[in-house]
């Protein structure tokens, strides 16, 4: 089915994301009560700098995260330089994003002209056909380039005067940026900045998710669903898909409310430690308490890895945080 501007957006709210926001609410409701600061902290570092990696590693990007880190922190670094560019790029859109009206066409643009600097021919939107091609065929053409400006305006107009959450509508905005396909290149990375920004300015737990990350997770389910999406230009299903991954990682993150699994992550780094090490550095003497209260409950959340987790019980077993 063609995209016609008067069914921009097309979206129902179903049982099944009525039931989603209602437990979504619940567990952002569990991680306000998070009161260990350094955790929180961290884990907005290591979500922006997922979020940025992630976006870019979606589009085959091979930057590790750790040259992101030093390229963030201003470092020089060693890479392919369309690849450094594009990361500095992505590094400076995201930069911009605290200053934009997420409902403004021209921001829109001008973040697209940051975003893909030097990445393509022209900047703005598109002036010819695109769409999703799978080297043999297409499986997506998108809406004529004339009818472009006229669907942004639909879909940024919409978006001002919606009644629906955040966690709805930036999950949309997304799936409309990737149907109309408004330019050349990029549309992908710019509906995931779009999402991502949304819900950070909503409520201030989402600082500590990457949406671009659970995307990057779950790659191909993203394009699946976006492919059985435009086939009706009908974006529930991926609003379902969206709400599931933000419920899975707020569950995990709803854990850090525990004052002892917090306190553990406060204590580790990205280097692997035993678990002596982290008892002396806890203070505690009891082996099998802090192992029930403390790091079984930290590793179940997924914040702590183990160096050897085919054998959990290895008599030289040792532990490091993801949040570094």
């Amino acid at each position: 089915m063609e995209l016609q501007v008067d069914r921009i957006p097309t979206f129902e709210y179903s049982t099944k994301i009525d039931a989603q926001c209602k437990t979504l609410s619940a567990y952002l409701r569990d991680c306000r009560n998070i009161s260990n600061r350094s955790v929180k902290i961290r884990l907005h570092k290591i979500s922006r700098l997922k979020s940025i990696h992630s976006t870019l590693l979606i589009e085959s990007n091979g930057l590790t995260l750790d040259t992101m880190r030093n390229l963030i922190n201003g470092k020089t670094v060693e890479g392919p330089f369309d690849e450094i560019v594009e990361a500095k790029n992505a590094i400076a859109a995201y930069d911009l994003m605290d200053k934009v009206d997420l409902s403004s066409e021209e921001d829109f643009l001008k973040v697209e002209s940051v975003m893909m600097w030097a990445l393509v021919p022209a900047n703005g939107y598109r002036d010819g056909m695109v769409g999703v091609y799978n080297g043999s065929e297409w499986e997506y053409i998108a809406p004529p380039a004339e009818m472009v400006p006229e669907m942004i305006d639909r879909l940024f107009g919409w978006f001002k005067g919606t009644g629906y959450p955040p966690f709805i509508t930036g999950a949309i905005i997304h799936a409309y940026i990737e149907f109309i396909h408004p330019f050349r290149d990029g549309n992908g990375r710019m509906g995931r900045i779009w999402h991502n920004e949304i819900l950070k300015r909503s409520e201030k737990v989402f600082s500590l998710i990457s949406i671009e990350d659970l995307i990057r997770e779950n790659q191909q389910t993203y394009y699946d669903v976006l492919k059985a999406c435009q086939q009706d230009m009908d974006c529930t299903p991926f609003v379902e898909f969206c709400l599931d991954l933000l419920i899975a990682r707020l569950a995990q993150i709803s854990e850090l409310s525990n004052d002892r699994v917090a306190e553990v992550l406060s204590k580790m780094d990205g280097e692997f430690v035993s678990a002596s090490d982290l008892m002396k550095k806890l203070r505690l003497s009891n082996r099998s308490n802090f192992l029930k209260n403390y790091l079984r409950p930290a590793i179940a959340c997924g914040f702590v890895e183990m160096s050897d987790p085919e054998h959990p019980h290895a008599h030289d077993q040792k532990y490091r945080s993801n949040l570094f």
